[in-house]
């Protein structure tokens, strides 16, 4: 049972805080090395202060961001380069069509994405070496790199007003800001302890606690917020999906989100992978990455105890991706193993 649990468990979005030695203020930048420019490229950054902002197509506040960083890259000409770097796009990191699709989502936005823009590779290996080594799980997430390549600041992009022009002229108090990240993070680790632990009730106690005292971090705790729900209170799971199902108008990376949590979660009730099935049904309707859906609806059937339906979910994620032009082929195997594992129950 537990090698398909780790298979259903690869359809979600991953991105644990690691235990120690976390990046933080004060830090060397770590290396760009690896992103695929897809608007400009930020080229040598010694001796320019650069902005690295981190972002999603699916990401709601991450689309909200966008015109702001334009305004900042415009009142900024000449003294910050700033990026948007695309990471986490895809639950599967051998879908190797990710990286066009965010493309023409940012030929699609044309001058309003008017900032150079790049795409993490298939290995996470920019969301590791940044976001993974500073303990950030959320996104949008944005990093101010000083003049000497080290990090001046991170935080959401709302806070790049206050803090841009203080780090150009040089006022900006860079140990102070250590200081503040290091009880930020500390606020931040027991919440992850919590999850680990599966102590929920703690979890949303503490992660109400941080939204108390720093309401712009709200949103980058929906993932936890929906998880843990799902765990303890299914109604207020219910009508956060509503919320966030009108939130981003429907759209399929809030159910990518959402239904992963019951593809993945083995300890879930009844009522809850019923409830997620039926999400997964209504994502299916949309006719948008049918495989990635059909097989989470298998990892569902399995938690409910029916194998039958599951290898049958499983059969039919096969078929679709094997007619699916985006659905890459390591992938394609993927999901025959699937069929595979839920036939044989190893």
């Amino acid at each position: 049972m537990k090698k398909w649990i780790l298979l259903a468990a690869a359809l979600t979005l991953g991105s644990a805080a690691q235990a120690d030695g976390y990046l933080t203020i004060g830090d060397a930048a770590p290396s760009l090395s690896g992103v695929t420019w897809l608007k400009g490229k930020l080229g040598p950054t010694t001796g320019k202060v650069y902005v690295v902002e981190f972002w999603a197509t699916w990401c709601g506040p991450c689309k909200e961001n966008i015109p702001n960083l334009t305004k900042l890259a415009k009142q900024y000409a000449g003294q910050v380069e700033i990026a948007g770097i695309d990471i986490w796009e895809t639950t599967d990191k051998r879908d190797t069509t990710y990286q066009s699709r965010v493309a023409d989502f940012v030929k699609k936005q044309g001058g309003k994405m008017d900032y150079i823009v790049g795409v993490d590779n298939m290995s996470s290996q920019i969301a590791n070496g940044w976001m993974k080594s500073a303990g950030e799980g959320g996104i949008p997430m944005s990093f101010v790199i000083g003049k000497d390549g080290k990090i001046a600041w991170m935080g959401h992009a709302q806070g790049l007003e206050e803090v841009l022009p203080k780090v150009l002229d040089g006022s900006f108090n860079v140990q102070s800001a250590r200081e503040k990240r290091a009880t930020e993070v500390e606020a931040i680790r027991p919440v992850k302890e919590a999850l680990d632990d599966k102590q929920y009730a703690k979890a949303l106690t503490l992660i109400d606690q941080i939204v108390a005292k720093r309401p712009n971090m709200s949103r980058y705790y929906d993932y936890d917020r929906y998880s843990i729900f799902a765990h303890i209170d299914l109604p207020q799971a219910k009508t956060m999906s509503e919320k966030l199902i009108k939130d981003t108008n429907g759209e399929i990376g809030i159910y990518q989100m959402m239904s992963s949590v019951y593809a993945s979660q083995a300890d879930l009730s009844p009522e809850a992978y019923a409830f997620g099935m039926s999400l997964i049904q209504e994502a299916l309707a949309k006719k948008d990455r049918e495989y990635l859906f059909l097989s989470m609806a298998g990892a569902v059937s399995m938690f409910q105890h029916d194998r039958p339906k599951a290898i049958d979910y499983a059969k039919q994620a096969v078929a679709a991706a094997e007619k699916d032009s985006h659905a890459p082929a390591p992938f394609v195997e993927f999901l025959k193993r699937n069929v595979t594992t839920y036939e044989t129950g190893k």
